[in-house]
């Protein structure tokens, strides 16, 4: 497992202080890291670019984030002067006409504030609501970042777990299968853009494509997940991983509450059977891959894949390939 360190603790207290930096006015020219209000224009041949002037514009003068030679540019200049600044606009500028020209910014700058950061001590701690304690906040930062990394090394050898899986699977995943996940996912899209107030053609229309040109985008993911499922389905069958009604209930229950379905009949919810249907499987994917995580777990070996698993997996995709065999002869019948 991913071990923290002092350092990478630093890097995370020095983020804390970012969030929690106060600005203040600052009586001297422009420095590296300064929050500036300013007014721009931009010229071309000597004349102002219309549409392309702003007034009391906010700006933090880091060459990161500015077009490139704009933060050198102002180093130096008070507050109150006008400068020009002559710049080669990047090649993704928003105005193509625009893009790659030769340009010069006239910034005149009203105000200058810095950033200072609060001192790493106890009302740090106290003024970010974790212990009272500058050591109890260093060790809470510590342990989350430490927790962080032991999710992200269960993840990873997930990954790797499922991965093997599908290496040795050698079913041909049914087509409808496969049609099935793809207007599955469509399905969950249009939802995501009806949230957000975009119907489905307009959306087609915005990004110059079309519902064909979407699900064949679609389909190496879908059969990718159903080829997965088979697995892991084949895998629970086999080793009699099921799922309980309490394991639903509770499951479907956790849902509606972190949904906040407000005035939706939640009887209703709970009771549907494509609902239950739907945890129910959720549930035993869920089951199948910590139960394949639990004996491909390495106990004094770095490698994540011993001999027992590997035997685990092989079988595990052979019968996932024999079972699709069985259905498609069944189907000819």
């Amino acid at each position: 497992h991913s071990e923290i360190g002092e350092k990478e603790v630093d890097e995370a207290l020095e983020r804390l202080r970012l969030r929690f930096a106060e600005l203040h006015a600052a009586e001297r020219p422009v420095q590296a890291g300064d929050f500036l209000t300013v007014d721009t224009h931009i010229l071309k041949s000597g004349a102002v670019l219309i549409g392309e002037s702003e007034t009391d514009a906010q700006l933090e003068v880091d060459k990161e984030r500015l077009i490139t030679g704009l933060a050198e540019g102002l180093i130096g200049q008070a507050a109150g002067e006008t400068r020009d600044i002559a710049l080669t606009l990047p090649g993704d500028y928003p105005k193509k006409d625009l893009a790659g020209q030769k340009v010069v910014f006239r910034i005149t700058v009203k105000s200058i504030k810095e950033r200072r950061l609060p001192p790493l001590d106890d009302e740090l701690a106290k003024q970010v609501g974790r212990g009272q304690t500058f050591e109890e906040l260093r060790q809470e930062v510590h342990d989350e970042l430490q927790e962080a990394a032991h999710q992200s090394d269960e993840q990873r050898f997930e990954n790797d777990v499922l991965k093997a899986l599908d290496e040795r699977m050698e079913a041909e995943v049914p087509e409808a299968l496969i049609e099935r996940e793809v207007s599955r996912r469509i399905r969950e899209l249009e939802t995501r853009l009806q949230e957000q107030g975009v119907k489905m053609d307009r959306y087609l229309q915005y990004t110059n494509t079309s519902l064909d040109v979407l699900k064949a985008e679609q389909r190496p993911q879908a059969v990718q997940k159903v080829r997965l499922e088979l697995a892991l389905e084949t895998v629970a069958e086999r080793e009699g991983l099921t799922v309980s009604d309490v394991e639903v209930d509770e499951a479907v229950n956790n849902a509606l509450a972190e949904e906040d379905h407000a005035g939706h009949r939640h009887g209703d919810l709970r009771s549907a059977d494509p609902v239950r249907a739907y945890f129910r499987h959720q549930l035993l994917m869920r089951k199948t891959i910590d139960y394949l995580s639990s004996v491909a777990a390495p106990e004094s070996s770095a490698t994540i894949e011993p001999p027992s698993e590997a035997k685990e997996l092989e079988s595990a995709g052979k019968a996932a390939s024999g079972r699709e065999r069985r259905a498609r002869q069944k189907k000819g019948r």
